[in-house]
């Protein structure tokens, strides 16, 4: 019996740590998406990512132009950031006119991105994306972007967070 009971408190301790782990790790990492297409003659390549700082000494991001960022701890709550990289012959397109639109399960209305252009911190404009952090919740999405007027480049994608 003695033995029955420590197994039962072992088994017990093993699964809290088990799902403990699961918990922390799922709450501390958003889902995170990539895929490429065409729009016109860019590439596109579409990111869905955690939500990431653009102000203070440990951002990730530095704006170089567009809208204003949507701060992860500002009013909208942002849990994911959306960008986009574009590309025309396989270099990266540094001054482009992005629109960036996405809806929810399919027959939602269209919610446009406030579009950012930036780059990442300490890797100057070659890392030149396009978008910004948003409030995504668990659903499946439509993303639509248009490259300086070029026919729509669209992505289709599931987030469960």
């Amino acid at each position: 019996m003695k033995n029955t009971r420590h197994l039962a408190t072992s088994c017990a301790a093993v699964l809290a740590l088990v799902f403990g782990t699961l918990f922390v790790s799922g709450a501390a990492h958003a889902q995170s998406v990539s895929q490429s297409a065409n729009a016109g003659p860019y590439s596109v390549t579409l990111k869905v990512l955690p939500a990431e700082t653009f102000a203070g000494s440990g951002s990730a991001m530095v704006r170089d132009g567009g809208a204003m960022s949507n701060d992860v701890h500002g009013s909208m709550h942002p849990n994911h950031h959306i960008v986009v990289f574009v590309k025309k012959n396989g270099a990266p397109v540094e001054n482009a006119h992005v629109a960036i639109s996405w809806r929810l399960n399919a027959m939602g209305p269209w919610h446009k991105v406030s579009v950012v252009r930036m780059y990442v911190r300490g890797k100057g404009p070659q890392t030149t994306h396009y978008g910004n952090n948003e409030h995504l919740p668990p659903g499946h999405y439509a993303v639509r972007v248009t490259v300086n007027n070029s026919q729509p480049a669209l992505f289709h994608f599931s987030l469960t967070h």
